[in-house]
């Protein structure tokens, strides 16, 4: 698992934030700036324009109200207005005529710019039509002229100038535009900064708030696995995944080491059925409490779920690990106070020691799981990882970690053993047995690998599984002509799967295969005293027509309970009572009791593992009816399976 990047500090959030909030802000001032220019330049050629236009509306009312010489007239007023000492235009040009009269004033405009701007004019003038009152302006040589016709009563004026007061009004705007927008741009920096600096405090107590909530359990306020992966892997140095089994302890620093132990509370089940959720939640935070006051701060306590606690000790040898484990062990059978009753919960302790166990984070809490679960089955508190049994255990770690694959690429195959009337070797059902084609360790039986399914809680999965892989055989041997049942083996873990019926039938009926060809085999163990749980659900599997059976009857502890209390089809002997029965009396003594109870619960008898025709005949003759064993056949792939049925051989074939 990476490390909780997501969950660390941004480093660089705030200075993104405020490069972000100056951009905004420089956009504005720039939008600012230019709307203004451009608004104050619109207005002032406005304003140049209405000057111009009263100007030359003088000019021509005075021509026409001139009585002698209006030329001088014209000369005088020019200068006055345009050419005076407080008023002096840079470039003029000034031409009026009408009826007998042509006048005209040249002031630094050339002959040449003066024909162009008069071009351009007469142009806008004819495409707009209204050359009595025409005004307009021009760029020309970088310059802006403006130019104004005034015609009427006989005499028409043309006047042009460069815009020179504009330019100098816009000057004027500019600088001032220029301290605006320095200010706004100031008072938004300082705005950004205090706004970056709010949002990135918010933000990272948010980031905080995240991490703790992903981190650390709510119910106890420990840390949780994530939290405890990532703390480890700083810790330990990183192994690449191919030298992880074959790691050699010289390799590491000497002075990189640790233990974790695995702790599971032994009656937290019962404290939940007796008092409730809520008595269980405060049983783990009594007991939470107590496991972190006696490991201090020098260890990391962790909840990874339910009544399952992990702590990492770093730095400490297996010697002193024993010892803690004996102290938390004592800590966990200190009475809790629940509801106003001293509650004994108990603990199972499992201890794995790094590297001398595993050198990866998931293989050293596998590790410890696996001492733990044995420290339970032997109720010994707790338990060190075995290390004599590290080359089997290193085993079940790779086969757990492949088990995915296995089910995925259907690598698990069925095998299918004969079941027969003993007195006539007819075959009247299969029994389906389960081999792991591993890519590597070959074919395994199920005791190398069933284990493993139920502690990697893909119990249910793995009975799915088996269930669609029969239902399909049955279907493919019921097109080649071959209509024989198949029995498989399901735990009663399997049953406590809510949707296992309804996935059953819909397999059944998508295959058009009846009910009554498949068989349950229940496993008999130590989880019959959930007998009351699942009888409600293998009754519905009975009312759907499908069989059910009582496997390796006689090895448990409650299979008068099993049967007594399960409406069964098939009782199993198991093979431990048929192996030497024609020499053991008290074996016999057994199977003849057998026979005698299932009469007595109108159910068919079965002995598994015969291997001789002695066994056979005597089973025979203590009134077993059936059988299956090596004497008949072994278990076999589908292909020969059906080569038997198609010929309805009878068996053993001499």
């Amino acid at each position: 698992m990476p490390p909780l990047l997501e969950l660390q500090r941004d480093k660089f959030f705030r200075f993104r934030l405020m490069i972000i909030c100056f951009g905004v802000a420089f956009l504005v001032s720039a939008i600012y700036v230019i709307v203004s220019y451009r608004l104050a330049t619109d207005l002032g050629i406005k304003a140049e324009q209405v000057s111009l236009h009263r100007q030359t509306m003088l000019l021509h009312a005075e021509l026409v109200e001139a009585d002698n010489d209006p030329q001088e007239r014209l000369t005088e007023l020019v200068e006055l207005i345009y050419l005076n000492d407080h008023i002096g235009v840079q470039k003029l040009y000034i031409e009026a005529y009408g009826k007998d009269f042509d006048w005209s004033l040249t002031h630094n405009i050339t002959p040449q710019q003066t024909s162009t701007l008069k071009n351009r004019m007469e142009n806008k003038v004819t495409q707009h039509h209204h050359s009595a009152m025409a005004s307009g302006t021009d760029t020309l040589d970088g310059e802006l002229f403006l130019w104004q016709v005034v015609e009427g009563q006989d005499y028409k004026i043309i006047t042009i100038e460069v815009a020179e007061s504009l330019n100098v009004a816009l000057n004027l705007v500019a600088k001032r535009l220029s301290i605006t927008s320095i200010i706004v741009f100031w008072i938004a920096a300082w705005m950004a900064i205090l706004l970056s600096s709010w949002m990135s405090r918010r933000v990272q107590s948010k980031n905080n708030a995240l991490a703790k909530l992903a981190t650390y359990d709510q119910l106890t306020g420990l840390p949780n696995r994530l939290y405890l992966i990532d703390m480890m892997q700083k810790n330990m140095p990183e192994t690449p995944k191919s030298d992880r089994l074959t790691f050699k302890k010289s390799s590491l620093k000497k002075e990189v080491q640790g233990c974790l132990f695995v702790i599971d509370l032994d009656k937290f089940k019962e404290v939940n059925d007796a008092f409730g959720h809520s008595a269980g939640d405060e049983l783990l935070r009594k007991v939470s409490r107590r496991l972190s006051v006696t490991l201090g701060e020098q260890y990391t306590l962790a909840r990874i779920g339910g009544d399952e606690f992990i702590v990492w000790a770093n730095d400490i040898e297996i010697k002193q690990a024993t010892n803690l484990a004996k102290e938390l062990v004592a800590v966990c059978n200190e009475p809790v106070m629940i509801n106003q009753l001293a509650v004994n919960t108990g603990a199972s302790i499992g201890v794995s020691h790094y590297p001398t166990h595993a050198t990866d984070i998931e293989s050293l809490i596998l590790c410890a799981d696996i001492a733990m679960y044995e420290a339970k089955q032997a109720r010994t508190g707790w338990g060190l990882f075995n290390v004599r049994d590290t080359e089997i255990n290193r085993q079940r770690l790779r086969l757990r970690a492949d088990l995915s694959e296995a089910l995925l690429e259907q690598k698990i195959h069925l095998y299918y053993q004969p079941k027969v009337m003993l007195h006539t070797g007819k075959i009247i059902g299969v029994e389906a047995l389960a081999r792991w084609h591993h890519p590597t360790d070959g074919v395994l039986y199920p005791g190398s690998f069933i284990d493993i399914i139920e502690q990697s809680g893909r119990v249910q999965e793995f009975g799915r599984y088996v269930v669609r892989t029969a239902i399909m055989q049955l279907a493919e041997w019921q097109r080649q002509g071959a209509f024989t049942p198949i029995a498989i083996n399901l735990s009663p873990y399997n049953l406590l799967d809510l949707g296992l019926l309804n996935f059953t039938l819909q397999l059944l009926d998508d295959f058009n295969v009846s009910p009554d060809m498949l068989e349950i085999e229940l496993v008999e163990s130590s989880t019959s005293i959930n007998i009351e749980q699942i009888s409600y659900r293998i009754n519905k599997f009975k009312e759907a027509g499908i069989k059910l059976a009582i496997d390796d009857f006689g090895t448990g502890m409650s299979s008068l309970s099993y049967i007594s209390n399960l409406n069964v089809d098939l009782i199993k002997i198991d093979r431990s009572f048929i192996d030497g029965v024609d020499k053991d009396p008290k074996k016999q003594a057994i199977i003849f009791t057998a026979v005698t109870l299932a009469q007595s619960f109108d159910t068919k008898l079965l002995a598994e593992g015969i291997e001789t025709k002695a066994q056979a005949d005597l089973l025979m003759q203590m009134g077993c009816r059936y059988g299956q064993g090596y004497y008949y056949a072994k278990p076999m792939q589908a292909k020969q399976m059906k080569n038997i049925l198609l010929t309805k051989a009878v068996l053993p074939i001499k």
